[in-house]
């Protein structure tokens, strides 16, 4: 039987969910409003910002280079951490101590100083700027990313895996490949879908680092902010909507996965029940 919740529990989350929503409920309704100014409701609702967003092709280049940042930054991140932390946790208990409180240094520099410092650096090089900032989210990230997976691993009880996958003859590449990565793998799609929606939202090191000259979904809102308002609520709004999207279809797999781990295990219990059925009944009829 469910415990109701006290009367000022609900009341204190009712504050909590008006305080976070308001936000989004107001910038939905500016994005359709004709004018809001002076008046506590708008003047009337239109979808015309809605039109013109639509069909301005940058916001679909905006989108794009957003993706396209995102998504080679993710898999730059998981390829070099996945393995490095394999490594690190296993092989290296010092430096996996190490690490931990290395990696929480990202928190502690801010993105205009990290940008200032690269831009002195890199600027007259030949490295495409593109590259730097890829690099540049690679350390802002590296807090979330290096404890979702060393988490994912103690809660497997990795270090028994291994062990008993070596007893077995399998070999470091092969443990990592097919016992490790696949049981850790709930761990590092949710770590990666928090990575990813950060990288779709990057505005400071992006505008710092390269600006107009690869304009971002944030970037491009941005611009249209000193345009039109309506419009920058516009692309808040669609903004949200591919989070959510994002959201829900990693959410999708992640349950299409854990369904096929589960169905799996029940065949493979199936088969020896199976199998421990069949020899003892091999059995009884030699004896008889």
């Amino acid at each position: 039987m469910k415990k109701k919740l006290p009367l000022s529990t609900k009341l204190i989350l009712l504050i909590f969910a008006i305080f976070y929503a308001t936000p989004f409920v107001s910038t939905t309704i500016y994005a359709f409003a004709t004018k809001w100014g002076k008046t506590i409701l708008p003047q009337g609702v239109t979808l015309e910002w809605i039109k013109q967003l639509f069909g301005d092709t940058n916001f679909y280049v905006a989108i794009g280079h957003s993706f396209l940042l995102a998504i080679v930054s993710l898999i730059v991140l998981l390829v070099v951490m996945l393995p490095a932390v394999y490594v690190v946790y296993h092989m290296f208990p010092k430096v996996d101590y190490t690490m931990q409180y290395f990696s929480l240094v990202s928190y502690a520099l801010p993105g205009v100083i990290l940008a200032t410092g690269l831009l002195k650096i890199y600027s007259g090089s030949q490295i495409p700027m593109f590259l730097v900032l890829v690099g540049a989210l690679f350390i802002t990230s590296l807090p979330l990313i290096y404890q979702g997976i060393r988490n994912s691993m103690v809660a497997i009880d990795s270090k028994s895996l291994i062990e008993a996958s070596k007893m077995l003859g399998a070999s470091s590449m092969t443990t990592f490949l097919k016992v490790i990565l696949p049981n850790i793998r709930f761990g590092v799609l949710l770590s990666s879908l928090m990575i990813f929606s950060g990288f779709l939202g990057e505005f400071v090191l992006t505008n710092l680092l390269i600006g107009g000259r690869f304009q971002t979904i944030r970037i491009y809102m941005l611009r249209r902010m000193n345009e039109n308002g309506h419009i920058a609520s516009s692309v808040m709004v669609v903004y949200f909507i591919i989070l959510f999207l994002v959201g829900f279809g990693m959410n999708q797999l992640s349950k299409k996965m854990k369904e096929s781990a589960n169905n799996t295990r029940k065949k493979r219990r199936f088969g020896r029940e199976s199998q421990k059925i069949v020899e003892k009944n091999t059995s009884t009829a030699k004896i008889s």
